[in-house]
């Protein structure tokens, strides 16, 4: 079954490459726990990943929800 998120992992399973494209192009901040498939759909509809996210932001070090980068 795929992940949507890694928010009880204290780190993204490395092997999520859709999460680690999405890092190195800056979409998410390296510490991002949503998973890559769910990264990559936010993006492709042109939404901003982190808006809606319900992680804890001390966590993943994301955008305050609403911020735009």
């Amino acid at each position: 079954m795929q992940r949507l998120h890694y928010f009880d992992l204290d780190r993204a399973d490395p092997a999520d490459f859709k999460l680690g494209m999405a890092k190195m192009q800056g979409y998410v901040p390296e510490l991002c726990l949503l998973a890559g498939i769910v990264v990559i759909d936010e993006i492709s509809k042109g939404h901003d990943p982190c808006t809606g996210c319900r992680c804890d932001r001390a966590k993943c070090k994301g955008r305050p929800e609403g911020e735009t980068p």
